[in-house]
């Protein structure tokens, strides 16, 4: 049995360092950034969609936010749902 809040918690913790580490990749290197989702989406230029001017700090925020929410409801409904179902 593994424990819900501990493993939401880890799960949100790794999100969030590869949250940070993605956008700073992003500020420093963004044609990089680009190249690795192009390389990700087979069939789709992403050049066309690509933002021409850096994220504000507020939306950088917003988005560590949701993304941590996101992570940690979906990762303990994740663990609940396993747990439950191994008792089977």
């Amino acid at each position: 049995m593994l424990k819900s809040i501990a493993f939401a918690n880890a799960a949100t913790i790794v999100t969030v360092v590869f949250f940070i580490a993605c956008a700073l990749l992003s500020y420093v290197a963004p044609d990089l950034v680009a190249g690795i989702g192009n390389s990700w989406v087979h069939s789709l230029n992403l050049e066309a969609i690509k933002i021409k001017t850096q994220l504000s700090l507020g939306t950088l925020v917003y988005g560590l936010v949701t993304i941590s929410v996101v992570t940690w409801v979906t990762s303990y409904a994740f663990v609940e749902f396993y747990n439950r179902l191994a008792k089977k």
